[in-house]
């Protein structure tokens, strides 16, 4: 009996061992597949502006296809609903793949299905459940043509030069401040640093405007 309970104890010590490696790997994973997402769509967008002389407009609304015509809260396709996304033109006109449109962390996590907003009308989605992850696309310094297009986000990215100011991000917002039954944590864990000894938190990877990529601590 003993040294059953003691074969069981050692199984449950490398099940645990076993499991935060896992863990642990996944979350470099996802890290790394994030980033080098983040590096094709900014080459894609950067074809995109030599091709047409301005950035592609943002998607307003979350479908199967490009909607830079419309912007409609809740229902946009990153944050959540909240924010515009990069838009689906870039994997039209084949500058880059649909899939590198996305953070590979929260796609992989919300496969689920929800609600699809009352603004969704128009949509593919519109009046029936949508998987989770089609508002979770990058979000985007930007805005569909109805809200101003380039000069409608954070930042008017077509007549910026010298400011890194931020391009893509995994999330960008805290979606609790609007809807708090359809807020998510950010999608990645931060070890402690020099400027937060003692303290983890979560955070998400941001694009600048000049090619560059840093991780954003959120909390």
């Amino acid at each position: 009996m003993i040294e059953l309970l003691a074969a069981v104890s050692v199984i449950s010590i490398l099940a645990a061992i076993l499991g935060a490696n896992y863990i642990h790997a996944v979350h470099r994973a996802d890290a790394a597949a994030c980033q080098q997402n983040l590096r094709t769509v900014f080459t894609a967008l950067q074809s995109y502006r030599l091709d047409y002389n301005h950035f592609p407009p943002a998607d307003g609304v979350a479908d199967a296809q490009a909607r830079p015509d419309h912007t409609e809260y809740g229902c946009g396709p990153a944050a959540n609903g909240f924010w515009s996304g990069v838009s689906l033109l870039l994997a039209k006109y084949h500058f880059c793949s649909e899939e590198s449109l996305y953070c590979p962390a929260l796609k992989r996590r919300y496969q689920n299905s929800i609600e699809a907003w009352p603004g969704c009308r128009d949509t593919q989605f519109a009046g029936r459940q949508a998987p989770q992850w089609r508002f979770l696309r990058f979000a985007y310094n930007n805005a569909a043509a109805d809200a101003g297009g380039y000069s409608g986000g954070e930042h008017n990215i077509d007549a910026i030069i010298d400011d890194d100011v931020w391009l893509v991000r995994c999330l960008h917002v805290d979606v609790s401040q609007f809807d708090p039954a359809r807020a998510i944590p950010f999608p990645f864990e931060i070890e402690p640093d020099e400027d937060h000894p003692g303290k983890t938190g979560r955070g998400e990877y941001e694009l600048t405007l000049h090619g560059s990529i840093r991780m954003r601590r959120v909390n």
